[in-house]
């Protein structure tokens, strides 16, 4: 049976999951001999949030419509890791934000609606990836690296009237996925993205190829 590689990368906007998904993706890649690149899914948030957006605009998103969401993600996944038992080649799947960032925005779900699907998608081996930043980094690339951009004069703006409370409102949201993160039954790292990407890129890399060193449920590393 081929191994599961899949890797889900949470945390706020700005952070730097989109950019470390296509470095690990070029990563990747590279490391593959020509004509040898195996089974590989790379769910982008048009994928994972982007379904609800339309929904959540107009302010009438429902519970059912978020879990169905979820479950087609869960069941592409394990359909994807049921299917290695016919094949002794491996499958590799990168995940930009699922259910953790679904229970902060849009807000319908609660953690306790998506333990479920949290549960199955560890009993097939994926793994999460949180990364986080300092208060400064948030600003930084939240507020001060996206303006003038629609996310901040027309989405972001539900979370506060100045840039103040839009930065206050995703530094706590942070803290809310470091709880999240704490309770996934997931195989699980954090790292602290405040620096440059380089410097988590191969951690990275090796959790998403190797998983976890035996015996360690998860790591905090600091860039």
């Amino acid at each position: 049976m081929g191994a599961f590689h899949a890797l889900l990368v949470e945390g706020v906007p700005g952070i730097g999951k989109s950019t470390l998904i296509d470095t690990l993706i070029r990563r990747h890649v590279d490391s593959s001999d020509p004509r040898r690149i195996r089974s590989f899914l790379h769910l982008s948030q048009s994928h994972t949030y982007g379904p609800l957006a339309p929904a959540e605009d107009r302010g009438s998103l429902t519970l059912d419509a978020n879990l169905r969401l979820l479950d087609r993600v869960a069941q592409t996944l394990e359909w994807l890791h049921a299917d290695l038992q016919y094949s002794d080649k491996p499958c590799f799947v990168l995940i930009d934000c699922l259910h953790l960032t679904h229970c902060l925005r849009p807000g319908i779900l609660t953690w306790d609606e998506a333990e479920q699907i949290d549960r199955r998608l560890a009993a097939i081996g994926c793994k999460l990836l949180l990364l986080k930043g300092k208060e400064e980094t948030i600003r930084s690339r939240t507020i001060h690296g996206r303006s003038g951009s629609q996310f901040l004069t027309e989405y972001a703006v539900k979370f506060g009237e100045t840039f103040d409370k839009i930065h206050a409102y995703f530094v706590r949201e942070q803290a809310e996925f470091v709880r999240m993160f704490e309770q996934s039954a997931f195989e699980k790292r954090m790292l602290e993205n405040d620096g440059s990407l380089d410097n988590i890129v191969e951690e990275a890399y090796g959790f998403w190829m190797q998983g976890e060193p035996k015996g360690t449920r998860f790591l905090t590393k600091n860039a």
